[in-house]
């Protein structure tokens, strides 16, 4: 939801029955003062802030390229997990992605017209260096213990869970910048560097979907994952096809099978939050509710048909 939502908004979060929502707060807004008032808001209509991050804050190439005012940077990511802490907003998301979330068209007409991210490799490749060089797989690795290590005590201390999205599109490298999270092995390195219970995932179904076998068996990596009780939050997305290119879905028509995905999460015992992710976006007239109320809904069907088969699996059993 907008860190700027309105009653109306939040009036009509509580008619689709949502009851857990997260959000992105911007630099002038990340403050002990609005970010209370904020949760106080949300909680006056019965909603849960699950999870927040900040966007200055979580994509910062200063610690993620070890670039000047790196530990300034990891300060600014310190403090705001003990800000969130006192605040009692218990997870937070961040990404190892300085260039952001890549997409080589942000407007292709899919469904209707409707328009959608995509990505091709083909473009992707032949983006200049962001930042002036190649820098290595092994830098980044290093760039990421050296955060990791200084910001788990912190997290700890607070009561604040990671949740570690992978880079999307999960391949090698972009724009001379290696991807530190492309696969499930990346996540178990990740892992086994910040040893800590508040360590995890943002479990992107999109990303997954996105590098097919290459990322991991999605279903067996739910199975696993949350055995291991690593997954935070789940971003519930669909793909057209798997890379080197794919467009972003409406999530009834992409190539991911969103009943199955659903029912893994419940067969597993996930306990944590799903949500909408990336998606199309209608024509203006239908609104600016229009892609949440149509997702929202398809997800409430799939959690009801899936827990009614898991049932019915019981009882034949």
């Amino acid at each position: 939801m907008p860190a700027t939502a309105s009653d109306d908004f939040l009036t009509f979060l509580t008619q689709l029955g949502v009851q857990y929502v997260y959000t992105w707060f911007p630099q002038w807004l990340c403050n002990y003062d609005y970010i209370s008032y904020f949760k106080e808001k949300v909680e006056s209509y019965g909603i849960t802030l699950f999870n927040a991050g900040g966007f200055h804050i979580a994509k910062d190439a200063r610690f993620q390229l070890a670039l000047s005012g790196r530990d300034e940077a990891i300060d600014h990511f310190a403090n705001f997990l003990t800000l969130l802490g006192k605040i009692g907003v218990h997870t937070t998301t961040f990404t190892w992605e300085p260039d952001a979330v890549w997409a080589s068209d942000w407007k292709k007409p899919g469904r209707g017209g409707a328009l959608a991210r995509s990505v091709d490799l083909a473009i992707l490749n032949k983006q200049e260096y962001t930042h002036e060089r190649q820098f290595s797989l092994e830098e980044t690795w290093g760039n990421y213990t050296y955060f990791i290590q200084k910001v788990l005590p912190i997290a700890e201390a607070n009561g604040v869970r990671l949740a570690l999205h992978p880079n999307d599109p999960p391949v090698e490298s972009i724009a001379g910048i290696p991807s530190l999270i492309r696969n499930a092995e990346c996540y178990e390195r990740a892992f086994e560097i910040g040893n800590s219970a508040f360590l995890g995932m943002e479990f992107c179904c999109g990303c997954w979907l996105e590098g097919g076998a290459a990322f991991g068996d999605l279903y067996e990596g739910i199975r696993h994952f949350v055995k291991e009780e690593k997954i935070f939050i789940v971003h519930f997305r669909n793909v057209s096809a798997r890379l080197p290119s794919f467009d972003e879905t409406f999530i009834d028509e992409g190539y991911g099978n969103m009943f199955e995905i659903m029912k893994t999460f419940l067969s597993t015992g996930y306990n944590g939050t799903l949500v909408l992710d990336h998606t199309p976006k209608m024509v203006a007239s239908a609104g600016f509710y229009a892609e949440t109320a149509f997702a929202v809904g398809y997800i409430k069907s799939l959690l009801n048909c899936a827990q009614q088969v898991l049932e019915c699996e019981k009882r034949v059993a």
